[in-house]
């Protein structure tokens, strides 16, 4: 019972924190930012034996690191990192890791990454998921069901905060039973399965389902999901953008903007060299949490890549904006000059002109073999015609630098490699380095 109260008050803290955060310009945010930051480096550097280690063997002076821009002189950490050096290595000396809150995440390679926090930062967590839906309009007594494989354990105030848990492993079917029965304000779940869930509703079901605002997340969505998803349920939706380990990075406003929660991390926009890219420009996405003492993650590669803006937004809100993250890094195509062109951006590109010339092609794969030269292979349609091709062709070009070259070879059928999934588009380049 003590324990819970005690939550409870670190709840209630985070909450009136991070909402108050919210209001404050954003000069005044990116200074309480960068504070939190060089305190969190400097304790990391202190308390954890993986970032002494790194710093020391990088010849770093941590009486240098004062600023946003000293921090580019860190080295950078990877998730392997993380993996190898659990607990011992990566958790701060001192932590009662028996008190603190454990998880862990299963990428795409199946490898299970684990990682702790302490009860406060796991409330700020919470506080700052709050913040996200009431961004959109969310209030405490609205009712709200979330599709996810495992239960959050919200805590439910009396009629505020009601939560209904729908496991994201059992059938649709199952869920729009459970969603007609909860009759939630708000829905939040993966992009995919409230796709499904809108596919697969009745007329009927839509009558009991009936949200004010839904919420999606933890996986990259196309604006066709959500605009399929809004127009099912006749809300708006919104779009955020997390990881489990570090928890919220940013999420769309009333806007449709994606805002950076600097409040819980800073976020680097950096290209296969290491260096700062320009707003607009892609980049691989590089995070440093400053709430989490207890584990922190200080220039963590998560493998993601996106654009941020020079702009302000007019909700009204400080925090700095994303202008988007398109897919993993190891996707992307890495241009002579250190620049990312995004396997998502390189797909649409695709997807445009299968749509605009039916059975123009039956089948395509593209090939990054070295930073200069792709290879498309395609097996021709019913309909194909050269002019067409050229068409896409140049379309692609406009995305890469005039030094990379495209070699087209038509195929009879392009196969799976190894019994996998076959990509639409891979990179060979950097395949095989950490």
């Amino acid at each position: 019972m003590i324990e819970t109260t005690q939550f409870l008050w670190y709840l209630l803290k985070s909450v009136i924190d991070v909402h108050l955060s919210a209001l404050l310009p954003a000069r005044l945010q990116r200074r309480w930012c960068e504070k939190r930051l060089i305190r969190s480096i400097r304790e990391a550097y202190e308390n954890v034996p993986l970032y002494r280690r790194k710093y020391d063997e990088a010849g770093v002076d941590m009486n240098t690191i004062r600023t946003v821009d000293d921090i580019k002189r860190l080295p950078f950490i990877t998730k392997d990192e993380v993996r190898e050096n659990f607990p011992d290595g990566i958790v701060a000396r001192g932590v009662n890791r028996e008190a603190c809150h454990y998880s862990a995440t299963t990428g795409s390679t199946g490898r299970s990454l684990p990682f702790i926090f302490t009860k406060q930062t796991f409330a700020f967590y919470i506080a700052t998921g709050v913040r996200m839906y009431t961004m959109i309009g969310y209030r405490p007594w609205h009712r709200m069901a979330y599709i996810k494989y495992t239960d959050l354990h919200y805590p439910r105030l009396g009629p505020f905060f009601q939560t209904t848990h729908i496991k994201s492993t059992i059938p649709v079917e199952e869920q729009i039973a459970q969603l007609r029965e909860a009759r939630p304000d708000l829905i939040i779940g993966y992009a995919s399965l409230v796709y499904e869930v809108a596919r697969r509703a009745t007329p009927e079901d839509l009558k009991l389902i009936r949200p004010k605002f839904i919420g999606i997340n933890s996986e990259l969505s196309t604006q066709d999901q959500r605009n399929f998803i809004s127009e099912t349920f006749h809300c708006p939706v919104y779009d955020e953008y997390s990881t489990e380990e570090t928890w919220m990075i940013a999420s769309q406003c009333r806007q449709h903007n994606y805002h950076i929660f600097t409040d819980n991390v800073w976020v680097e926009f950096i290209d296969s060299r290491g260096r700062e890219v320009q707003p607009g420009e892609m980049g691989e996405i590089v995070l440093t949490t400053t709430r989490s003492p207890a584990m922190p993650f200080i220039r963590y590669r998560i493998g993601d890549v996106g654009r941020y803006r020079d702009a302000t937004c007019p909700c009204g809100l400080g925090f700095p904006l994303l202008e988007a993250f398109e897919g993993r890094a190891d996707d992307c195509f890495i241009l002579p000059s250190g620049k990312f062109v995004s396997s998502l951006k390189l797909l649409n590109t695709f997807t445009m002109y299968i749509k605009k010339y039916l059975h123009l092609l039956e089948e395509f794969k593209v090939i990054q073999v070295s930073s200069e030269l792709i290879v498309i292979k395609i097996v021709k349609g019913s309909r194909y015609d050269d002019s067409q091709l050229e068409e896409l062709l140049a379309d692609l070009r406009r995305l890469l630098d005039d030094s990379v070259s495209i070699k087209v070879e038509f195929v009879d059928v392009i196969e799976k490699s190894d019994g996998i999934k076959r990509k639409a588009i891979e990179s060979l380049v950097g395949k095989g380095k950490k």
